[in-house]
């Protein structure tokens, strides 16, 4: 199942360094950013995101099987959406503010 639109809505809000982590009580891991949102639950680690994203969003979070894509300059998102394209679990929503 792809990342709920309305995570925003249906989940609390805590900090991770520059980023909120939206939470709920069936959520593991979490939902890291806000308008480039990637659900860690969800996220394979592939690397697919970070490597089509042209303005480099994206930093490792984890090593090994356990390493995520962490939206880390999420503000300097272009909105390109090739992230939410390439991503083989819809794991990332890219959000207008």
């Amino acid at each position: 199942m792809p990342i709920e639109p309305n995570f925003h809505a249906n989940r609390v809000a805590t900090k991770y360094d520059n980023l909120k982590v939206w939470k709920d009580k069936t959520s593991t891991l979490g939902i890291y950013g806000t308008e480039v949102a990637v659900d860690f639950d969800l996220c394979v680690g592939d690397g697919a995101c970070i490597e089509v994203c042209p303005t480099n969003v994206f930093d490792w979070k984890g090593e090994g099987a356990e390493r995520k894509a962490l939206p880390s300059r999420e503000h300097g998102c272009i909105y390109c959406f090739g992230c939410e394209a390439v991503c083989p679990k819809f794991a990332i929503r890219v959000s207008k503010p």
